[in-house]
């Protein structure tokens, strides 16, 4: 049985069946006027947490420190971490809104943990991306993609950030950009969503993630291997990389959807 912490409940659950039943009054209703998901929540259904969005993030000390995106964690009510089929509780311990950035921790000691590159990526570096995009959408599993680094600045000549032709999708965000050593060179972040843009993917690059850990007091492990074998990369990326749900109430989402949000939102949720 899943484990829950404290004060969830199991309600919504990607690749389950819904637990929500139809009004009576509803049932009646004809298929043609088939009510939205959100219509079969009841008032008091709408004050019960769920998992609402999903997000990317990855260990980088055995005390359990994870790193992810400021925009996953941001005005949930409880974060969580998915570990071996469970939910486990962290903390939100420090964020910075300006870079997209959040220090996570949970009292997990991982299996693997990244280690950050001691330099910023360089213009055509290949890169791997790790995540979990669209959520549980497509699978459960860990999904990654290859490409290079195509630009050292983002948006607006953001030199915060760089660009990848690496794919980037919604729960992507937060996820570790790492080199053929598996280091990390940057968070992934955003990507330009409109029709017959392609390869407008970014990153946050490793030096801003450092200076934000270190005035955090977090001391993260530097490296510059210049390869690893393929079975530490896949074992490296499958342990040290966790899917994190944003839990929030009904009431909270529709706050939210009504406003321009970068979460991934289950699809339940979408309009």
């Amino acid at each position: 049985e899943d484990y829950l912490p404290p004060g969830f409940v199991k309600r919504f659950f990607p690749n389950d069946v819904k637990i929500v039943k139809k009004k009576k009054s509803e049932e009646k209703k004809s298929k043609k006027q088939k009510p939205k998901d959100q219509d079969l929540i009841s008032s008091d259904d709408k004050n019960t947490l769920v998992p609402a969005s999903s997000g990317t993030g990855f260990f980088v000390s055995n005390n359990g420190h994870i790193i992810t995106n400021d925009h996953v964690i941001v005005g949930c009510r409880n974060v969580t971490i998915t570990q071996e089929g469970k939910y486990v509780e962290v903390d939100v311990i420090a964020y910075d809104e300006r870079n997209d950035l959040a220090i996570l921790k949970s009292d997990i000691r991982p299996k693997k943990f990244y280690r950050i590159s001691k330099e910023d990526p360089k213009l055509m570096d290949d890169v791997v991306i790790a995540g979990y995009p669209l959520g549980n959408k497509v699978s459960t599993g860990i999904k990654t993609t290859k490409g290079s680094v195509t630009s050292l600045s983002g948006m607006g000549n953001n030199f915060s950030e760089f660009q990848t032709d690496a794919a980037l999708n919604k729960g992507n965000s937060g996820g570790p950009i790492i080199d053929k050593g598996g280091n990390v060179i940057g968070v992934a972040v955003a990507k330009i969503e409109k029709e017959g843009i392609e390869g407008f993917n970014f990153g946050i690059k490793s030096s801003v993630l450092k200076s934000f850990t270190n005035s955090n007091n977090l001391k993260l492990i530097t490296a510059s291997r210049s390869r690893i074998s393929q079975n530490q990369l896949t074992s490296l990326v499958t342990d040290g990389t966790v899917y994190i749900d944003c839990w929030l109430t009904i009431s909270d989402i529709e706050k939210i959807m009504k406003q321009s949000s970068e979460k991934a939102f289950y699809s339940e949720y979408q309009n």
